[in-house]
């Protein structure tokens, strides 16, 4: 037989068996399964290790995901190390040397994944030590909000020995943990001794709190940790040591606006050469602005402004202020200033509704305001009986009268002939439209606080943490036209008695001041008063 036959039948055997041989099919159901820790050396609890090299090998290929930030190593000791990934093995390779007789834990949280889904290796966590035994001391706890008592999830906490001058503003922690979605917290395979520990949210991810706007949790004291313990909890706060910055001036011919770099909680201007005068104004609803209003025994000239954030830092700027340009016109004629209604968008029969207007104006009719329904007016709100004008003379409130119907949707229509600016052209007003809630009307809500605490707020606050009303050092309470819906109870407690409540101290040498939350949620009914409330604390 020829050459080329033989080429030829062994070419067309090799093509058939290709063609009969079985392959996997495409497809098939999505890998859900995270890679599973087969071995790893050095193993968990080993003792006496020497290597400088911690290799992990896996039950399928992996890869790293964000290891760098993802790794937490307990004790840190900022040596540095190297990722290298072969397959179903990941290597960390140190520069230098372990610590001798330190147990090491290493908490790889997110830091490796599947290569093929990028399934996510579940508590993977390993300890080890370079003595002779590891390290049992251990503390664990809880990490909440302080105002709002909720757990925080993923904040980190961590411990500084005391022997060692490292600060949480500037180095990163020897030891830290992760808080899980309950807030809870547990490190273990400390060495033990005396440490300050703190909680904090980690917004850079860089392990240490240069930042602000993160919230921080601490004791003003250090802690032993042994073994044995106890519970330590921590609250978060957020510090604020910045005072408010003038970041923009605006001059209209109506008003001054300083606008801030933050917001404000209060402001206050006087004439530089008038000390106890004050200026009428108003703050912005983000807070970050003021507004100084001409008035007829004000037109400008040096003005001292101080602004306080909420944390009470103080902003004071002397300005040589001016009212000339234009009519500031941030409103077109009136809207609603919703921040009276509390809870919702809906409002009930009694409750205070406050209408703000683009410009200081004066009431010249007795019955500025209407109240339409469709386009017939089924009331008029009578001036001064029934309405006041705030000292900027900008805001207008009344209690809504009861208008009847359920779910009702009427406008309110300010007269142009009965309310005049003090400043430019008429206003024209257009109907601003309000949505009377169905239940009618408001509820109040009494009680009673059984206290040793002399000095004190009670806030009714919303679901959302909203501060509606507040009143201090009462022993009863109550609070009235509360529009119907659900609310809480706080109370902040100035236990030194200073008349502030404290959140916080920068240098963290003050615990913050205790913040105790009514356990009930309020249901507020119309035409009900809710009584017998009690507080404790």
């Amino acid at each position: 037989m020829k050459l080329t036959h033989i080429f030829l039948i062994l070419s067309t055997a090799v093509a058939a068996a290709s063609c009969a041989s079985i392959s996997a099919p495409e497809g098939g159901p999505k890998d859900e399964t995270p890679p599973v820790l087969q071995e790893s050396n050095p193993k968990n609890q080993e003792l006496n290790v020497k290597t400088k090299t911690v290799t992990l090998t896996f039950d399928e290929e992996v890869q790293q995901n964000k290891l760098n930030s993802e790794l937490l190593i307990t004790p840190n000791t900022d040596n540095k190390y190297r990722v290298r990934s072969n397959k179903n093995i990941l290597n960390l390779e140190f520069e230098k040397p372990l610590l001798e007789n330190t147990t090491y834990t290493l908490n790889f949280r997110d830091g490796i994944t599947d290569i093929t889904e990028k399934n996510k290796a579940e508590n993977l966590r390993i300890s080890f030590s370079t003595g002779t035994f590891i390290d049992t001391s251990r503390v664990s706890g809880k990490v909440v909000n302080l105002l709002t008592q909720l757990p925080q999830k993923e904040a980190l906490v961590v411990l500084y020995p005391t022997s060692d001058t490292l600060s949480i503003r500037k180095n990163r922690p020897y030891y830290q943990t992760e808080t899980n979605a309950a807030g809870e917290y547990e490190l273990t395979n400390i060495k033990e001794g005396e440490y300050r520990i703190y909680a904090l949210t980690d917004k850079n991810n860089n392990s240490f709190y240069d930042n602000e706007e993160e919230k921080i949790g601490y004791l003003a004291k250090p802690i032993t940790i042994t073994a044995a313990t106890d519970t330590v909890n921590l609250t978060l706060v957020r510090i604020d040591t910045k005072r408010p910055i003038l970041l923009r001036r605006e001059n209209y011919t109506d008003r001054f606006t300083a606008n801030y770099s933050e917001g404000i909680k209060s402001f206050r201007a006087r004439p530089a050469d008038a000390t106890k005068v004050k200026l009428p104004h108003k703050i912005s609803p983000d807070g970050k602005a003021a507004d100084l209003f001409k008035t007829q025994g004000y037109a400008g000239g040096k003005t001292i402004l101080t602004a306080v954030d909420s944390a009470g830092n103080i902003a004071t700027d002397t300005i040589d202020i001016k009212f000339e340009g234009k009519r500031a016109q941030r409103i077109r004629g009136a809207q609603l200033k919703l921040t009276n209604n509390g809870n919702g968008q809906n409002y009930a029969s009694g409750s205070v509704v406050t209408l703000e207007v683009e410009t200081p104006v004066a009431i010249a009719g007795a019955e500025p305001i209407s109240i339409l329904s469709d386009t017939i007016v089924v009331r008029k709100i009578r001036y001064p009986e029934d309405i006041t004008l705030d000292s900027t003379r900008t805001e207008l409130s009344f209690k809504l009268p009861n208008v009847n119907g359920k779910n009702k949707r009427i406008s309110l229509l300010v007269d142009s002939t009965a309310v005049k600016p003090l400043e430019g052209a008429p206003i024209r007003f257009a109907p601003v439209p309000i949505t009377v809630a169905e239940s009618g009307g408001v509820g109040n809500i009494k009680g009673a606080a059984t206290t040793k605490y002399a000095s004190y707020t009670i806030q009714l606050i919303t679901e959302n943490y909203t501060v509606v009303q507040e009143i201090k050092n009462v022993r009863t309470f109550e609070f009235k036209n509360v529009v119907p819906g659900n609310y809480r109870i706080r109370v902040l407690i100035d236990e030194n008695n200073n008349g502030t409540w404290e959140a916080g101290d920068p240098e963290f040498k003050q615990e913050p001041e205790k913040v105790y939350l009514y356990p009930k949620t309020l249901d507020v009914r119309a035409n009900w008063a809710m009584e017998g409330e009690k507080l404790v604390f």
